[in-house]
């Protein structure tokens, strides 16, 4: 067995219909984990990535759940341990990024980002710890954003937020530690959704400030996921990891 093998184990990606999400969910599945496939509303991709994952030979399921509220988190769960089992490693990636002048703001609009970027990660992980708890083994990983270390011009709400993800992950961590649950924060750079078919002059001057000369992969992002949940990282936890090419080195 690899350090990196995950069969066995059931992991719930939040917004894993596309992009980042979508991408942890298949190497999540190429590692035997079976996977709870989220999203919050569009149900034909959330049941297309299920398939692709399906595809590897381990089980997956499309459950379509705002996670900013906490019952929908509570049912989604819960359905997730009645159908393929409990849930051993949550990966918190759902993220709400909206522009917005802190004087044209809204108390709504700061209350909606927040919902998703930090009361998301605080439902999912309350749902899911007795669960670990009780089979004595865990694996939480928050995914951030690299302009919540820079900030961003109205970004206000977005940074906030997703610094906060970062002290529910080190709190939790401590908490967590005895029960042999291990949290930990990742933070990507500039990542290609695109698949690489973007060269707008946009894109030309983001790759400008990457050392490493090039927008990282989506499955980059994948393959720290699957190291932090493997018993490779077992004796990590309360971490900070950065995946950025260098754009920022913290």
């Amino acid at each position: 067995m690899t350090q990196t093998n995950l069969e066995g184990k059931v992991a719930l990606v939040t917004g894993s219909s596309r992009n980042i999400g979508r991408a942890i969910a298949l190497e999540l599945g190429r590692q035997g984990a079976s996977v709870v496939i989220n999203a919050r509303s569009s149900a034909q991709e959330a049941e297309s990535t299920a398939k692709e994952v399906e595809a590897l030979g381990v089980k997956a399921i499309p459950i379509l759940a705002d996670v900013s509220d906490e019952n929908q988190v509570q049912a989604m769960v819960k359905q997730a341990s009645d159908e393929i089992g409990p849930i051993n490693i949550l990966i918190n990636n759902t993220g709400l990024r909206r522009s917005r002048a802190i004087t044209e703001m809204t108390t709504e609009e700061w209350r909606s980002v927040l919902g998703v970027n930090l009361d998301a990660p605080f439902f999912c992980s309350r749902a899911v710890v007795p669960g670990m708890i009780a089979t004595g083994w865990g694996r939480i990983i928050n995914v951030s954003g690299l302009n919540a270390f820079i900030g961003r011009t109205e970004w206000t709400h977005v940074c906030a937020s997703k610094m906060g993800a970062l002290g529910l992950t080190r709190a939790l961590a401590v908490e967590l530690a005895t029960q042999k649950i291990t949290v930990n924060h990742i933070v990507p750079g500039l990542i290609d959704t695109s698949l690489g078919t973007s060269t707008d002059e946009k894109t030309v001057k983001k790759i400008a400030t990457v050392p490493l000369g090039r927008l990282g992969l989506p499955e980059e992002i994948a393959n720290m996921c699957v190291f932090l949940a493997s018993d490779g990282a077992s004796f990590i936890t309360g971490q900070t990891l950065h995946v950025n090419g260098g754009a920022l080195r913290y």
